[in-house]
C-alpha cells in the first residue's frame, strides 16, 4: 500500500437504481483491508435490505436523516453525525425517511465490495432472460442474501420505494 490522494475526480461512482455509490478507496487501495463509499440516498428510498456473510459494515450519517432496521431492532429518524454498527451475518435495512437526499460514508471490512456495486449495475439496468438468475448469482458470488419480504413489508409501512 503507498500514500497517495484520490481526488474528486479521480473517484469511482455506481449507481444503482435511483442510490448512487462513490469511492476512491477500495480494496485496490488498502490491499484488500477495507473499502469506503459515499452513498447518496434520494429522498423516501430504500436500499435493498440485506445480509452480508463476508463483510462488516460500519457507517457515518454524513447529511440527511435515515432509518435501519438491524436484525428484529427498527431505529427510526438517524440525524446527521450518528454512526452505525452492522456486523456481518445480521440482517439490515437503510433507507432515507426525509425529503432530501442523504448521504452515508460506509465502511466496509475487508474490502472488495464496491466490485459487486460494478457487476450488479448493468444486471439492474438491463432485465431480459436469466435476469433473475444473474442477480441471485451474483449475490451468492459476493456472500450476500437480499431480503425481498423485508422490502415489501418497509415499502408498505413507511412509503418508500428502491
Amino acid at each position: 500500500m503507498e500514500s497517495r490522494v484520490i481526488r474528486p475526480e479521480e473517484a469511482h461512482s455506481v449507481q444503482l437504481n435511483e442510490v448512487v455509490f462513490r469511492y476512491g478507496i477500495g480494496t485496490a487501495e488498502t490491499d484488500g483491508a477495507l473499502s469506503m463509499l459515499e452513498v447518496t440516498i434520494p429522498p423516501k428510498t430504500l436500499i435493498k435490505p440485506h445480509m452480508h456473510s463476508h463483510e462488516d459494515e460500519f457507517s457515518l450519517v454524513l447529511a440527511g436523516q435515515i432509518s435501519v432496521r438491524t436484525g428484529e431492532r427498527t431505529i427510526e429518524e438517524i440525524p446527521t453525525g450518528s454512526w452505525l454498527v452492522k456486523p456481518r451475518s445480521v440482517p439490515h435495512a437503510m433507507w432515507n425517511v426525509g425529503d432530501e437526499a442523504a448521504r452515508v460514508l460506509e465502511v466496509v471490512m475487508p474490502g472488495g465490495l464496491e466490485r459487486y456495486f460494478e457487476e450488479i449495475a448493468p444486471v439492474l439496468r438491463n432485465h431480459g432472460p436469466d435476469w433473475t438468475k444473474r442477480y441471485s448469482d451474483l449475490a451468492e458470488a459476493y456472500g450476500l442474501t437480499i431480503l425481498d419480504d423485508w422490502s415489501d413489508e418497509l415499502k408498505a409501512k413507511y412509503g418508500i420505494t428502491l
